[in-house]
Order: C-alpha cells, then structure tokens, then sequence
C-alpha cells in the first residue's frame, strides 16, 4: 500500500459520525469574456426633394404671377425672379426700363404658344416636353432666350433624326442660329448615296434659291472627304 492510500486510510479511521469534513482546494479555470456587438443605429431616412415638383405648379400660376407674357394673343402669367434667374435675356429685359419691365407684360408673336409653354416648363423645372414633334422649335426659342443646355438637348434630338429627307433643313437651321456644331454633323452627313438623295428633296432644292452659299459648303465637305 502506498504512503499516500495509507493516509488515507489512517484518516478514515479517525473520522467520527458527528465530525465536520472541510476540503480545501484550488480551482482554476479559463474565463472567455464574450462582449456583444453594438447596435447600431439606424438613421431615419431622407425625404426627397420636391423642388422641381413644387416649381411646376408655378407655371401659369394666377395667384402669385407678376408678369403677363402675351404669346401670339395668348396670356399667361410668369414670374420675373424665375425668368431672370434661368435666362440672361429675361434679366436683361427686367433689369432695365424697357416696356417690358415698365408694363409687366411680354409679347412674343415669333415663338408657338405650346412652345412657348414647353420653354417656361423647362425654366421652371428642366423638364423637357415636346421634343418629338417640336425639336427645331423649341432649339430657336432655346436660342431666342440664351438656354444652352435646353438647346444642346434639342440639337442632339434633330440630329439623332437626320435622315436625307430633312437634312437640308437642318443645316438651315444651324446656319441661322450660327451652330456650328450641328452645321458640322449634318455636313458630314452629307456623303456618298446620302447626298444623291439629298439633292433630290424639295429642302435641298429650295436650299438652292434661299441659301446657295450653304449649296457650295455643303459640296466643298462633299469633295474634302474625297480622296
């Protein structure tokens, strides 16, 4: 029997029913502190802005227009603070005491009523209405009215169309409004099997009689391009 079973057994013998057994020991133990993430969060949302929504429902507003602008007969009501802010043409217009300013009212007889009102929706809100059916119209009001990034939309939405049928009249409109770009483009088009049909079009031929110099850009492309 080993040492250590003797003392055991030793002291087993010693202990009585009524006595009290108190054990002493030494624990050990690895302790893993599990730390929770931290909730984060989240911030409430943004609401989105209404301004061009709200600024829509000025156009043609009776209650808080200032100035009439009469369109070929028609009279609508605008607001010289929008007008001047968005068009250079309309600031100078109501920065001096020209009738306009003086009388509050605006006749335009050279631009189409729904034009017109196409070109106060794109002031108000950069919207852009009618450029299927009223491209080249709208480009001159767009012009008419210092609106450049309105007339880039609707010059790219012409030549997006060019085709031999309306190609003359095209460059008609990019030699009156001195676009030089779109003059560009459509003389390039200008080439090849594209400028037999175009020789044949009632545009081309009445090009002939209004606009000859544009005749003789129009073949000086046409020879350049020849090699």
């Amino acid at each position: 029997m080993s040492d250590k079973n003797e003392q055991i057994e030793t002291l087993l013998q010693k202990i009585q029913p009524e006595d009290e057994l108190s054990i002493k020991c030494t624990i050990e133990a690895q302790v893993e502190i599990v730390t929770e993430p931290e909730k984060v969060m989240k911030l409430p949302e943004i609401v989105s802005s209404s301004l061009s929504q709200d600024l829509e429902t000025l156009v043609g507003d009776e209650q808080f227009g200032d100035v009439t602008m009469v369109v070929c007969g028609e009279k609508q009501l605008a607001h010289r603070n929008i007008l001047a802010a968005r068009s250079p043409v309309f600031a100078a217009m109501f920065s001096h005491p020209l009738k306009e300013s003086v009388e509050n009212c605006v006749v335009v007889e050279d631009v189409e009523p729904t034009v017109f009102k196409a070109l106060l929706r794109y002031i108000y809100t950069d919207k852009v209405t009618c450029l299927d059916t009223k491209a080249q119209e709208l480009y001159a009001a767009a012009d008419k009215y210092g609106l450049p990034a309105l007339k880039s939309l609707c010059r790219n939405n012409i030549l997006e169309k060019l085709c031999p049928e309306n190609a003359a009249d095209t460059l008609k409109l990019a030699d009156l409004h001195s676009d030089l770009e779109m003059k560009r483009y459509t003389l390039a088009f200008f080439s090849g099997s594209k400028a037999t049909q175009m020789t044949k079009t009632a545009g081309w031929k009445d090009m002939v009689k209004t606009h000859p110099h544009l005749v003789d850009e129009a073949f000086d492309a046409l020879a350049a391009r020849v090699p």
